[in-house]
């Protein structure tokens, strides 16, 4: 009987360490720079769109709420359905958190593709005032516009394809780039 106990006991401590093991989970190390799903840190505006898309085709509020900046604009072009004209109207972020929440809420499976680059400068400003700008200038800069164009897909029917003209704003507390102002340009 001791003999059969030390065998359980044995095989038991085998089992454990290997029965511990979540097949379906993915495995722990360094995923590199091509395979990061998201940017916990956005040193360039670019990592702010791929957070961006992954907030979006995630559903992710959070990562979401952390690429808008507390001074963010979201603006769009109203149109006039009587007159044949329109005018832009805007909202700040606190809206604009709401109203993604909601879409994220509305539709799956939402995926969104960035397709060109259409223009971007960095510029680097100060009280209010642009010291420098030139084209495709990085190092020292704290402000960036970059106009993308995209295709957004809503649930299995509703496609939205335009453009966006994104401003980013770099934070001067923790060097993080984030989306100050937003211009939709799309159309249905």
């Amino acid at each position: 009987m001791n003999k059969f106990i030390f065998l359980l006991l044995c095989a038991v401590l085998f089992i454990l360490p290997v029965s511990c093991n979540n097949i379906f989970a993915p495995e722990l190390g360094d995923t590199g720079k091509q395979g990061m799903l998201y940017h916990p840190v956005m040193t360039h505006p670019s990592q702010v769109l791929t957070n961006f898309r992954y907030a979006y085709i995630y559903r992710d509020s959070l990562v979401y709420s952390m690429i808008i900046d507390s001074n963010f604009v979201f603006v769009y072009y109203e149109p006039d359905d009587e007159g044949g004209g329109g005018h832009y109207e805007s909202w700040p972020r606190d809206v604009e958190l709401r109203a993604t929440g909601g879409l994220f809420r509305a539709f799956r499976p939402i995926d969104l593709i960035w397709n060109t680059t259409l223009d971007s400068s960095f510029s680097y400003i100060e009280d209010d005032i642009i010291l420098k700008t030139e084209k495709a200038w990085f190092d020292s800069a704290n402000y960036s516009e970059m106009v993308k164009s995209f295709q957004l897909n809503l649930g299995d029917n509703l496609v939205i394809i335009g453009s966006a003209i994104f401003n980013f704003i770099k934070n001067p507390w923790d060097g993080q780039w984030r989306i100050v102002r937003w211009r939709d340009e799309s159309s249905f």
